[in-house]
């Protein structure tokens, strides 16, 4: 048996040699005293810090496993969410020993010799941009990536799940997204009724149905709202937070989808379809038999 922090410890003086190799250096939490590890403790997870031009890499144990995480933010601004996992390996603290600890320390050894060879950084995947207040202003619409950032911006405890998605999908899978995170806790703040998250909450909901693209209404109105399952005290509590025409749209979805003619509808919002990757274009024939000569043929 090893203590979690006792084996950070170890970690870090094995890792010495690795992270210097890879431009890092140890990070020192502010208060924290510079004669020892900084092991950083939060809830049932225990981290330490390096640092390298305004990136930050992480050793990290939760849930039986040390992680090897990279972010391209400064420790004291990096959140949960803007992590990219380099390496894991399981870690029983109850079963382990020192050469459990040896063995993390060589994988992750080898993992940033390869990651940050020759001065180069992993390739990290880019968090959708999002459509910007002025831009929406000048004539744009919020689109769903756009959503799901300002979404997780207002609660941030989902923003690692959002970061998940688009690495697992390659883009923003927002069906997918609220069905398992954004609803479950939209839902929760409806039953709650507090005042103040109510209104967080609607500010959001109203300003991007407003101005938001038919998929981001449909997402609000259908897939968001619409889970409330035409529960009367649900509703009732949401009247007063909605604007006019949001709330005449959430009403009328609620009632047609406990119908008996929103039966399907009601059906495949449980179970939606099973992701399917964009398929890649296939050239046209005709167009490169003729080189593109097309353009050349109008009168």
């Amino acid at each position: 048996m090893i203590e979690v922090s006792e084996a950070l410890r170890t970690l870090t003086d094995d890792l010495q040699d690795a992270v210097k190799s890879a431009g890092f250096s140890l990070y020192y939490p502010q208060d924290a005293a510079r004669n020892e590890v900084p092991v950083v403790t939060e809830r049932d997870t225990q981290y330490v810090s390096y640092v390298a031009d305004g990136s930050t890499l992480r050793v990290e144990f939760a849930g039986n496993a040390i992680g090897l995480y990279y972010a391209e933010a400064a420790p004291d601004v990096a959140q949960k969410g803007d992590f990219t996992r380099l390496s894991l390996s399981l870690f029983e603290p109850e079963t382990a020993d020192v050469r459990d600890v040896k063995y993390v320390a060589e994988e992750f050894s080898e993992t940033l010799a390869a990651k940050f060879a020759g001065g180069k950084k992993p390739q990290v995947k880019k968090m959708p941009n999002a459509v910007s207040k002025s831009a929406v202003r000048n004539g744009a619409f919020y689109d769903l990536p756009s959503f799901g950032n300002r979404f997780t911006a207002i609660f941030p405890e989902l923003r690692a799940a959002f970061k998940t998605n688009v690495d697992t999908y390659g883009e923003f899978l927002a069906e997918d997204f609220f069905m398992h995170y954004g609803t479950p806790l939209v839902l929760g703040i409806i039953r709650e009724n507090n005042a103040a998250k109510m209104k967080k909450l609607f500010n959001l909901l109203n300003e991007m149905y407003e101005n938001g693209v038919n998929d981001v209404q449909s997402l609000i109105v259908v897939t968001i709202l619409g889970s409330m399952n035409n529960d009367e005290t649900m509703i009732a509590n949401c009247v007063d937070y909605m604007s006019d025409e949001l709330c005449v749209n959430v009403i009328r979805v609620n009632k047609y989808l406990a119908s008996s003619a929103g039966k399907s509808a009601r059906m495949r919002l449980e179970n939606p379809p099973r992701y399917k990757p964009k398929k890649e274009k296939k050239p046209n024939f005709l167009s490169n038999l003729m080189g593109g000569a097309g353009s050349g043929m109008q009168g």
